[in-house]
């Protein structure tokens, strides 16, 4: 408790030692009076302070005399004007000879400056009265918030009965940092491996089909949407404007305009929907267009088509069920029975699905940290088990990758591509397709 007061002392010590003159005033910006002789308006003779209407009056007299005498002063400015003007007019008359008139004339000009002066000085010290009054209370109020905002700090942050972060407790925290940043290096550093590669081999075959589109996601994973554009639109033309390229390429000009479906994005959309393909994209992205004209109900409408029609592990269907019921919460839209239950395989997580079976996420939940990362490597683990007998499994792969880049296990990430490569050296698409998803995950591909 001793030292809080303490504290609280040497606060108000500090407070009243800035507050202080801002609250008395200094001396030195007391304004001055008019002439040497004349006593302080609000001060009688002998030195003693006047207090009341007495007071008041003289204030009132001060104030006027001070007016009344800058009168006087702007006066004897235009009669000092009028006396250069006559100095040049004796001239002319021969009243002056030329020395006369110099002499006259500097005496002239000395008098205009002295009442120049004099004349700025009240006017300054009329525009101090000023702003003092507003002055001195708004910097005693930003003095006050600043020590309320520094004890407001302190009691959150910085009070003695705040536990200890000390750097050993934050290993796993710092680490964890360090390696997504490392993550992000090396995915990005393959990704444009992937597209100095990919771009050498079009400027030798341009009509590889497979590789523009492989150039394109790259192009869009690495966040160069304009560049993807160009890409895309070659697989277009080299596809006969098939749809999935077409809503491929419209995704790229909606990432381009910050997400917004622009006119050239949308016909694009439109042409792919009549083309009858069934890429996710067609459907989603037609939503955003019909949501971002204010048409909501015809955006909700698509996408609940969109879902129900998903396959059991499409990885895209949740994103489209938030969708859903975010727009349908936010315009107070009753989408209630409208949306098929989703539908889960019971087999093992990794190995045939996506993601983990409702049963998996039940246990998982019961679990200890360690208990569920042996849970995850007993997945893992089964995922490679599987395609050590079955290694013609594109899909497989990939998800191994992934799995163990999560897990923080390059090395092992790397040796599954490399196996990978072995094990479908005679599938050139799937090897193209591993090669950009390798890249996309950090995994070295050269």
């Amino acid at each position: 408790m001793t030292v809080w007061i303490v504290f609280a002392l040497v606060t108000v010590a500090v407070a009243g030692y800035v507050l202080w003159p801002l609250l008395t005033g200094s001396p030195e910006t007391a304004p001055a009076t008019p002439d040497a002789g004349t006593p302080d308006a609000g001060t009688a003779d002998d030195g003693q302070s006047i207090t009341g209407p007495q007071s008041a009056a003289q204030t009132a007299a001060a104030h006027t005399a001070e007016l009344v005498d800058q009168d006087e002063l702007q006066r004897d400015l235009t009669v000092y004007r009028d006396q250069l003007s006559e100095i040049t007019r004796d001239i002319d008359r021969g009243v002056l000879n030329a020395e006369q008139a110099d002499a006259a004339r500097i005496e002239v000009q000395r008098r205009i400056l002295a009442t120049d002066q004099r004349i700025q000085a009240r006017a300054a010290r009329r525009i101090g009265k000023t702003s003092g009054t507003y002055t001195r209370p708004v910097a005693v109020a930003l003095i006050l918030i600043g020590i309320i905002a520094g004890l407001g700090l302190y009691l959150d942050i910085g009070h003695p009965t705040l536990p200890d972060r000390p750097i050993a407790q934050r290993t796993d925290e710092i680490m964890a940092a360090r390696n997504a940043q490392n993550h992000n290096q090396d995915r990005d550093r393959a990704l444009r491996n992937a597209v100095a590669d990919l771009s050498n081999k079009l400027i030798a075959n341009p009509e590889n089909l497979q590789n523009w589109e492989l150039l394109g996601n790259s192009l869009l994973a690495l966040n160069r949407p304009q560049e993807a554009q160009t890409a895309f639109l070659e697989a277009v033309k080299l596809s006969n404007r098939d749809g999935a390229y077409l809503a491929m390429y419209a995704e790229a000009i909606i990432r381009a305009s910050d997400g917004q479906v622009t006119a050239p994005a949308r016909g694009a959309l439109e042409e792919a929907a009549k083309s009858g393909n069934d890429n996710p994209r067609i459907g989603f992205y037609l939503g955003v267009a019909d949501l971002q004209q204010g048409h909501a109900k015809a955006a909700i409408e698509r996408w609940i088509t969109l879902a129900n029609s998903a396959p059991a592990d499409a990885s895209w269907a949740p994103m489209v069920v938030r969708q859903i019921q975010q727009t349908a919460q936010a315009e107070g839209i009753d989408i209630t029975g409208r949306l098929k239950p989703a539908t889960t395989a019971n087999g093992p997580a990794i190995a045939g699905n996506v993601g983990p079976s409702q049963q998996d996420m039940k246990a998982a939940a019961d679990l200890t940290p360690e208990e569920r990362r042996q849970m995850i490597e007993g997945m893992v683990g089964r995922l490679a088990s599987k395609l050590a007998e079955n290694p013609q499994d594109p899909d497989g792969w990939a998800r191994l990758m992934r799995a163990y880049m999560v897990m923080g296990m390059k090395d092992k990430a790397q040796e599954s591509y490399q196996q990978a490569q072995t094990a479908l050296k005679d599938d050139k698409t799937a090897l193209d397709q591993l090669a950009v998803i390798a890249g996309q995950a950090g995994i070295a591909t050269q």
